[in-house]
């Protein structure tokens, strides 16, 4: 009952730090366009065009009213804010569409693109970090840890025209825009693969390398228990908890870092939604793609926190 009351204890403290962080997210997102060099009330009557010049005064005050841009920042923030507690992100200025809608139609390119590359990056990353850290310093760590470091130091856009170049221009087999479906998701999830996977085999290395130095390990082995029990009955067991940790941290990368991957293979996703809003300067756009992405990296936080907090009994929390 005792390990009950302190994970209940963490969820609920997990739970209001979610909230005052979702709370300051927002502040920040409404903030980009109450700051923008540009009038939102423009903007929106500028439209698809972007012309500015032929439009009244008038028509710009009237507007500004409309859209409550007339009231103090706080007024204005506190009804954005309870539009959104109602699901409103607002109407984005170009297709003048609201921006839950277009969040939605183009969601479902950059979560599959993320689940795809996620699975596979956890296959190839995990069996390889462990045993990069069972045979440190051997030649199959070696190896690894060259790959491992060529991937990360090559840009992820100069990997993406490499792959273009090699497999829709020289060989063909792949069109230079991706197709809808699975098949399209082949080169940009090949991508963020070689270059999240090769980040994750050292952090794993580096995870199990910390248990395999400590000196339950060392009186383990002084005993007579096995390499291979001690491996996986104690050490993984240890390691499960951080692993979790560094896999959730990957899911906001492809989040975030798939939006220059969705621009060079033409995937019609959340990443390239972004990049058309920036440079057409739609902020409802921008606000609703930036809370998307926190709120769903802090969801995956908090179910892998209190995963962990369930899983290791090492975890203890307040003065417990």
């Amino acid at each position: 009952m005792g390990r009950i009351k302190i994970v209940f204890r963490k969820i609920l403290s997990q739970i209001v730090q979610f909230l005052i962080v979702i709370i300051g997210i927002t502040l920040l997102t409404f903030s980009i366009m109450y700051l923008s060099p540009k009038n939102p009330a423009e903007l929106w009557l500028a439209g698809s065009d972007g012309n500015v010049g032929i439009i009244s005064e008038e028509a710009i005050e009237k507007q500004e009213k409309i859209m409550g841009l007339d009231k103090p920042f706080i007024v204005q923030y506190g009804n954005w804010l309870l539009n959104v507690a109602k699901g409103d992100l607002g109407t984005s200025f170009i297709t003048k569409r609201p921006v839950l809608q277009e969040i939605k139609e183009h969601m479902a390119p950059t979560v599959e693109m993320t689940a795809v590359s996620l699975a596979v990056t956890v296959i190839i990353a995990i069996p390889l970090g462990i045993l990069c850290a069972v045979y440190k310093d051997r030649w199959i760590d070696n190896i690894f840890r060259i790959f491992s470091f060529i991937g990360i130091s090559v840009p992820s856009f100069v990997i993406s025209l490499v792959f273009l170049w090699m497999f829709c221009i020289k060989l063909r087999i792949m069109p230079v825009i991706a197709p809808v479906g699975l098949k399209g998701l082949v080169l940009p999830s090949a991508v963020l693969v070689i270059q999240c996977s090769s980040k994750m085999i050292r952090q794993i290395r580096a995870i199990v390398l910390e248990q395999l130095e400590q000196p339950y390990v060392e009186g383990a082995v002084m005993r007579g228990v096995s390499y291979r029990r001690i491996l996986f009955t104690h050490v993984l067991k240890n390691c499960a908890a951080p692993i979790l940790t560094c896999i959730s941290i990957y899911v906001g990368l492809f989040l975030g870092g798939s939006t220059i991957i969705e621009g060079i293979f033409s995937i019609n996703g959340l990443g390239k939604m972004a990049v058309n809003s920036v440079a057409r300067l739609d902020y409802n756009m921008l606000q609703g793609f930036v809370l998307w992405c926190a709120i769903a990296y802090l969801i995956v936080n908090l179910t892998v926190d209190i995963i962990s907090a369930l899983i290791d009994p090492r975890i203890k929390y307040g003065n417990d």
